[in-house]
């Protein structure tokens, strides 16, 4: 009897874990289709408006391409939060994420909070990526666990002056 239920409960605990594998199975194919364009791509930010939007563009992927991905923003303070907002159900363009337009070019509004950030870090990840609310480490701690550019087709980190 004990050995069936810890089969059981070992199949439950396994189940989230097949889920994720779908998102991040079909993000490696992307990478991997898009691998040379995303290494000669050019990520920069237009704007940043306190209370309003951060603008930016993406040069280097082909047309075809920015359907499959679309751009995370991060804001540093004690740890990195995404930003302007985190919907763990159903995340929305223009609130969790931005959608990059034929031209290469995305917009987001932006929300100050009573805690600023320190800097801003922006990702472009293909569009099956799940957005973590929060994140410790920008890159993969030990190459492997977490971080915000794992998935990265290109990212940057921009210093923030009090803006959000």
């Amino acid at each position: 009897m004990s050995r069936t239920l810890s089969l059981v409960l070992l199949a439950l605990l396994a189940l989230p874990a097949l889920a994720q594998a779908s998102w991040q199975k079909e993000s490696r194919r992307i990478l991997k289709e898009n691998s040379y364009a995303c290494k000669n791509s050019e990520l920069r930010i237009e704007e940043i408006v306190s209370d309003s939007h951060i603008s930016g563009v993406i040069k280097g992927l082909p047309q075809d391409a920015l359907a499959n991905f679309k751009v995370l923003f991060y804001v540093k303070t004690n740890r990195w939060y995404a930003h302007p907002y985190f919907q763990p159900e159903n995340p929305q363009e223009g609130f969790s994420y931005a959608k990059i337009n034929q031209d290469g070019t995305f917009r987001i509004k932006t929300v100050k909070r009573a805690v600023t950030g320190s800097r801003l870090a922006v990702t472009v990840v293909p569009t099956p990526y799940v957005i973590k609310s929060q994140s410790r480490w920008l890159k993969p701690f030990l190459g492997l666990f977490g971080g915000v550019f794992r998935y990265s087709c290109r990212g940057l980190v921009v210093p923030l002056n009090g803006e959000l």
